[in-house]
């Protein structure tokens, strides 16, 4: 059976023709002709309202597939959540519930992101990998390369989240934004913050240089959360990676109860990359490296935990006194490795989906 002969299709996310959308819908269509569904439900957008496919009248995901399951004769349904994670809160979770009372547990098979504290995780999906992996700038080693690693730290965040900004506030609080580049965007203009070496060159002002004090760091000058690059498929300007050591990467969760963590492209920007990270991401994230083959480099740093919080991170940059051109010589084998192991990865992933 195909994706597109299945009865009922709620599985709509980024618009058709979009890199994300054509990847996800090739993930699904392989799963479809394994395995026989009724129903198909991305989780992504599950408020935005759509058009039942019976009844014709609009209402959001979660009522629709409830009333599908309940109603209108679905035996089997595959559900999907490849682009975002699911917050613990989610609405999406009650709507599984519901649906294994009706159809029974293995009659749900589940791809991709869920927290198998809430439901079970049938197939797990590397979606940013492989998106990665097949959209992402094709760098040379020279391009990459070190040219003078004046900021000890490189910690980009386009948009406001409680965990970002909390370590932004410690950053400010400990003396340390002045070792390196720190970006944060927010909805409200006035809070949008950009520093580099400590200089705030970007805060409710003119934004014509962009995140840096150098005028060739330049970036477009709407004063907005805008102005903090987006960049998901490449390392972002050369010039300020290339001057930077350490990665700090602040994932777009950070929960410390999930049983499965969610991966984006911000943690594999430094293994594409070849620099060493520190992660504040998901519970679970530094195992997962581990085990798929990558160094990880909280030892490295200073500290025998895996899942990192906010002081953590502080207190590992403050401690930090190498030389960091001497480290990336001491780490480099490490750093290789981790490049040519994620091409690796990205082909074996992909090759396990049918992709």
């Amino acid at each position: 059976m195909s994706l597109e002969n299945v009865k009922y299709r709620l599985d709509q996310g980024w618009p058709d023709g979009m890199s994300i959308r054509e990847l996800e819908k090739e993930i699904i269509r392989q799963a479809c002709i394994d395995e026989q569904f009724d129903l198909v439900v991305n989780a992504f957008t599950g408020s935005r309202k759509y058009r039942h496919p019976v009844t014709k009248e609009l209402s959001d995901k979660f009522k629709i597939t409830m009333d599908l399951v309940s109603d209108y004769g679905v035996r089997k349904m595959l559900f999907f959540n490849f682009v975002d994670p699911l917050d613990e809160h989610s609405t999406w979770y009650e709507v599984l519930d519901v649906c294994r009372q009706k159809l029974g547990q293995h009659n749900i098979k589940t791809m991709g992101f869920i927290d198998t504290n809430k439901f079970k995780q049938d197939q797990a999906v590397p979606f940013w990998a492989i998106q990665v992996g097949k959209m992402f700038k094709n760098y040379t080693d020279e391009e990459i390369a070190p040219v003078e690693l004046e900021n000890v730290f490189l910690c980009y965040n386009r948009n406001n989240a409680p965990h970002r900004e909390r370590l932004y506030e410690q950053f400010n609080k400990h003396g340390l934004l002045h070792k390196g580049i720190f970006t944060l965007g927010n909805p409200d203009p006035a809070k949008v913050v950009c520093i580099n070496n400590g200089k705030n060159t970007q805060h409710g002002h003119d934004t014509s240089t962009g995140w840096h004090t150098d005028p060739k760091f330049r970036l477009p000058s709407k004063n907005d959360r805008r102005n903090i690059i987006n960049d998901t498929h490449s390392l972002g300007p050369l010039d300020a990676w290339n001057s930077s050591f350490l990665i700090i990467v602040n994932e777009t969760e950070h929960n410390l109860n999930t049983g499965v963590p969610f991966l984006t492209e911000k943690i594999y920007k430094p293994l594409i990359g070849m620099r060493p990270f520190l992660c504040l991401g998901d519970k679970g994230t530094i195992k997962y490296l581990q085990e798929a083959g990558f160094h990880t480099f909280n030892e490295f740093f200073g500290s025998q935990v895996q899942d990192l919080t906010v002081d953590d991170v502080v207190a590992l940059v403050k401690r930090y006194k190498g030389n960091p051109t001497e480290d990336y010589s001491l780490l480099k084998d490490k750093l290789v490795h981790n490049r040519k192991r994620f091409f690796e990865y990205v082909r074996e992933q992909s090759l396990l989906l049918g992709v």
